[in-house]
C-alpha cells in the first residue's frame, strides 16, 4: 500500500467518522458533517497526480464517486450515532 492509497483510506473512513462524532459534540446536524466529509473525500480521490496522458476525472468515474459519497455519508451518520449513544441522547435520524 502506497501513501496515496493510505491517505484515501483514512479520508474515506476515519475522517468522516470523526466529522460525524464532532457534529454531535458541537450540536450541529450530522448532514452538515456529511457534506464536509464528501468534499474532503472527493478532493482526496481526485487530487493525486494522474499518469501521463490521462485526465484527472473521466465521465466513467462519476458513478464510482457517487457511490463513494453515499458510503462516506453513511460513515458520518454512524459517527454521529455513536456520539449520541455515548451521550445517552436518542439516536434519531
Amino acid at each position: 500500500m502506497n501513501a496515496a492509497e493510505l491517505g484515501l483510506l483514512i479520508a474515506v473512513t476515519a475522517v468522516p467518522f470523526g466529522f460525524g462524532f464532532l457534529s454531535v459534540r458541537l450540536g450541529r446536524p450530522w448532514w452538515w458533517a456529511a457534506v464536509l466529509a464528501v468534499v474532503v473525500v472527493m478532493v482526496a480521490a481526485i487530487a493525486p497526480e494522474p499518469e501521463a496522458g490521462e485526465s484527472r476525472l473521466r465521465a466513467g468515474d462519476v458513478p464510482f464517486l457517487l457511490v463513494v459519497a453515499l458510503i462516506v455519508a453513511g460513515i458520518v451518520w454512524l459517527g454521529a450515532r455513536v456520539a449520541r449513544r455515548l451521550d445517552g441522547r436518542p439516536a434519531g435520524l
